[in-house]
């Protein structure tokens, strides 16, 4: 049966580097927590029963980041997560919402959803902004907790990347000292998270970013702690890169904290590639698309998740522009509907 390592939980008295049987701790078992001071990490036993989380977040609704102009109101958003069937959600990018996570928690009950993370994005290649990005990352994170989630998501916002999303030969890569500060502020983000807040940090490979190609992940994975930074696999930005899913996930899936179930049309990606689309060009222009209507292979994908019994959450995400708001319900209803047919069990 498969092990995946994770930070020691408290919630857990067992001795360090025990096999633990996760079906016996299934409330709490999804949600690592504060490294215990010299334990190390623990291996855990994966129990035969699904415990996938199934989660929406805000980007479905075209609220990727802040620099975006007409994004919805927060309120309407999760209305309508919730009126889409999610139990849990992902919250917004840092600014979307009050900081104010006792009141986030409240209006996430009051609609019954429960929090599973947010992203931060910050351009983590740039190392004068690390004092900023540090900063951002506590707010967040405090955000999270605060509201009841158990997850911070990392994502690279390199302006410099999103000009040569999902070409790899035109793309410019981290070397030498800069690779390695990259990979310390990842490491960095992921103790703070740990011992300050309790979350799990997990780094998202994305379109347009220095987090992008397969080498670039293998780096990561290579030059970071599995203690401090788990990997967020999203099926969508994988086929951007060039990468199929289902064997990143196969490669990492001790590895592999959080899942965004997302589509991409390959002819429109065939189309910003040749058209030498920036990332957030492309989105607008539609790349991805509703689950069900593009060309990952999701049962492939689902297949992978069911060997390694993964258990945590996984979000249905369609990076959309916010001008196409108003079908993100209908669009949200269609994708659950599809992804409960791809031979996996959530809860």
């Amino acid at each position: 049966m498969p092990m995946v390592v994770v930070p020691a939980n408290e919630y857990q008295s067992h001795a360090p580097n025990e096999t633990i049987d996760l079906s016996r701790n299934s409330d709490k078992a999804w949600r690592p927590s504060k490294l215990e001071e010299g334990k190390g990490s623990r291996n855990f036993q994966m129990s035969n029963e699904a415990n996938i989380k199934l989660a929406g977040a805000p980007v479905s609704w075209g609220v990727d980041h802040m620099g975006r102009p007409d994004l919805p109101p927060w309120q309407i958003v999760f209305d309508q997560i919730a009126d889409a069937g999610f139990p849990y959600t992902e919250l917004g990018p840092l600014g979307y919402l009050p900081e104010d996570g006792r009141l986030i928690r409240k209006e996430m009950e009051s609609r019954k959803l429960r929090v599973v993370g947010a992203a931060l994005l910050a351009s983590l290649g740039e190392l004068d902004r690390r004092s900023q990005t540090l900063a951002e990352a506590r707010r967040l994170a405090r955000l999270v907790a605060d509201a009841g989630g158990a997850f911070l998501i990392l994502v690279d916002w390199s302006p410099q990347r999103h000009l040569t999303a999902g070409r790899t030969k035109e793309a410019s890569r981290l070397k030498g000292q800069a690779k390695r500060d990259f990979h310390s502020l990842v490491s960095e983000i992921g103790r703070v998270c740990l011992n300050e807040f309790n979350l799990t940090a997990a780094a998202h490979p994305h379109a347009g970013s220095f987090l992008e190609f397969e080498d670039e992940i293998d780096d990561l994975m290579d030059g970071t702690d599995p203690a401090e930074v788990t990997l967020a696999i999203d099926t969508g930005h994988s086929l951007y890169a060039e990468i199929d899913p289902a064997s990143l996930f196969a490669k990492y899936a001790k590895r592999t904290a959080y899942i965004n179930f997302k589509d991409i049309s390959s002819s429109g990606l065939a189309q910003a590639r040749r058209n030498s689309l920036p990332f957030l060009a492309a989105v607008d222009r539609g790349v991805f698309c509703c689950l069900g209507d593009g060309d990952v292979d999701f049962r492939a994908f689902c297949s992978e998740l069911n060997k390694a019994t993964y258990r945590g959450p996984a979000v249905i995400e369609q990076d959309r522009s916010p001008k196409t708001f108003s079908s993100a319900l209908a669009d949200a209803r269609k994708a659950i509907r599809f992804i409960e047919q791809c031979g996996i069990t959530f809860e």
